[in-house]
C-alpha cells in the first residue's frame, strides 16, 4: 500500500499517529494485525453482492412504488407513510461514517444517505443526521471527529455500505470480518477515527464537530441529531486510484443501491 494521498487541507500537516491496522491476509482466510504507520490513503442501477465489482450498462430499473397508486397507498394510509414512499423516488448519496468511542476505543461505523455539504469556505462544512439512540453517534459525540467514506457506485462500493447499514454491536469484529472476507484491503484503527481501505472507497473527508454553531455542531430534532462537521482534509481512497472515466459515487433510492445514469438535457425531448 502506498503512502496516502491527501488531497485538500489545512490540517494536513499535521501527521497522524501511528496504529493498529487490520490488513487482508491473501495467504489465508484471516486478516493480519500489524503496526506499522496508518497508510496514507484514501455512481442508477439495481447493485447485488452476486455482482461482479465493474457493472455492463443497462437501465436502471424503475422505481417499485409511487405516492398516489391506489394498488400501494391507499388514502387510509397515514401521511408520514405516504411521505417516505414520496421520498423513496429520490435519489441520495450513500457515504458510511466512522467514529470510535474514547472511553472504550471501540470503532464503530454506520451507512447514512442524508449526507450533503453546506457550505465551502472558510473551510468546507458537511452535515449529516442520525436516529437516536446510536452507538456510532455515541462515538461521535464523544470524540467529536469523525470520518465520511465516499462510496464507489459498483458492487464493491454496494458491499461496504450494506455491511455496515445493519449496525455494528460487535465493534471491532465487524471491521475485521469485512476484511477477512474482502470487502475490504484494510482498516486503520486510528486514535480518532477508524479509516476503511479498498476498492468500494473513492475518498474519506476527516471532520470534526464544528464548535461555532447552536449545539456545537449536534442538533437534536425529535428522535434525530443533524451532526454539522468541518472537513479538516480529503484523501484519496483506493478507489479513486482506478484508471476509470466519470466514476461517481453510490446511490441509493427505492431500497436499493444505483448507479448514475445518463445526462439529461432541459428541455431535450426523446424520439
Amino acid at each position: 500500500m502506498s503512502s496516502r494521498r491527501v488531497l485538500v487541507g489545512w490540517a494536513a500537516e499535521r501527521a497522524l499517529p501511528s496504529s493498529l491496522v487490520l490488513r487482508r491476509n491473501h495467504g489465508s482466510a484471516l486478516a493480519s494485525a500489524v503496526m506499522r504507520p496508518q497508510p496514507s490513503r484514501l455512481l442508477s442501477k439495481g447493485i447485488s453482492h452476486s455482482q461482479p465489482a465493474t457493472l455492463p450498462p443497462r437501465p436502471s430499473p424503475p422505481p417499485s412504488i409511487h405516492p398516489h397508486s391506489s394498488s400501494t397507498t391507499p388514502p387510509s394510509v397515514p401521511l408520514p407513510e405516504q411521505f417516505r414512499t414520496v421520498m423513496r423516488l429520490l435519489t441520495h448519496p450513500v457515504v458510511v461514517c466512522t467514529a470510535t468511542d474514547p472511553a472504550t476505543a471501540t470503532p464503530r461505523a454506520m451507512t447514512m444517505s442524508s449526507f450533503t455539504s453546506l457550505a465551502l469556505r472558510p473551510t468546507p462544512v458537511v452535515s449529516f443526521n442520525i436516529a437516536v439512540p446510536s452507538r456510532t453517534f455515541d462515538a461521535v459525540a464523544a470524540s467529536r471527529a469523525f470520518n465520511i467514506h465516499v462510496l464507489a457506485d459498483d458492487a464493491s462500493g454496494a458491499l461496504v455500505a450494506d455491511w455496515f447499514a445493519g449496525g455494528n454491536a460487535e465493534g471491532r469484529e465487524v471491521f475485521e470480518r469485512l476484511v477477512q472476507t474482502g470487502g475490504l484491503e484494510g482498516v486503520s484503527l486510528a486514535a480518532e477515527a477508524p479509516f476503511l481501505e479498498g476498492d468500494g472507497v473513492l475518498y474519506v473527508l476527516r471532520c470534526r464537530l464544528l464548535d461555532d454553531v447552536p449545539g456545537k455542531g449536534l442538533v437534536r430534532v425529535r428522535d434525530h441529531v443533524i451532526v454539522v462537521g468541518e472537513v479538516l482534509e480529503i484523501v484519496e481512497g483506493v478507489g479513486a486510484e482506478r484508471e476509470q472515466e466519470e466514476r461517481f459515487g453510490l446511490l441509493y433510492a427505492d431500497r436499493r443501491y444505483r448507479q448514475l445514469g445518463d445526462c439529461i438535457t432541459p428541455g431535450e425531448r426523446k424520439e
